[in-house]
């Protein structure tokens, strides 16, 4: 289960850990790609509106804002960095509120480098732009949950539920995890 991360407060019934910030993973060449592409929409259905007149630029700078929109909020969606304690991993975002895994759910935590080559099916969420966020299922892992900007770096955390992480420090956040990990059972 996850867990909204403003609702866990330092200090609120658990023991005071030291927190470990990870930088994401520099988005894959497909999520550049399709961010490029995502960011140069509205850009190209302004100039569209700028240069035609009447109703063709009225459809246009419609079409322009909606595409800001969902520019916006995918960026905004979007994870930023990872952070690792001894009772959550918490994931932050860009411009919408962190989402927390508690440790007591993690029961494993091991690097997933051939999720790139995996075929996965989105079932619901984003597809690259800015990064892969969303719900996803592939054969070899079934069902999960996607916080990722790099699929040649990702990380499988859980045994019931999985999460997929991205951070670019593969190895010191899966040995992060374990420690806390450890602590806690």
């Amino acid at each position: 289960m996850m867990l909204p991360a403003r609702s866990l407060v330092p200090g609120g019934g658990t023991s005071a850990s030291v927190m470990v910030t990870y930088k994401t993973a520099s988005l894959d060449k497909t999520a550049i790609i399709l961010t490029l592409v995502l960011a140069g929409a509205p850009v190209a259905a302004s100039l569209v509106a700028l240069s035609a007149g009447g109703e063709v630029r009225s459809v246009a700078l419609v079409i322009a804002a909606i595409l800001f929109v969902v520019c916006f909020a995918t960026y905004a969606l979007a994870p930023s960095s990872y952070a690792v304690s001894q009772d959550r991993i918490i994931v932050r975002r860009h411009l919408w509120p962190s989402s927390s895994i508690p440790m007591s759910q993690v029961k494993s935590c091991y690097p997933y480098p051939q999720l790139s080559r995996a075929k996965t099916f989105r079932l619901i969420g984003n597809g690259g732009a800015f990064g892969w966020y969303g719900i996803y299922a592939c054969d070899e892992l079934g069902t999960f949950r996607m916080y990722a900007t790099n699929r040649s770096k990702a990380i499988v955390i859980g045994d019931g539920a999985k999460f997929i992480l991205s951070p670019e420090k593969t190895e010191s956040f899966v040995a992060a995890v374990h420690e806390y990990a450890q602590t806690r059972s």
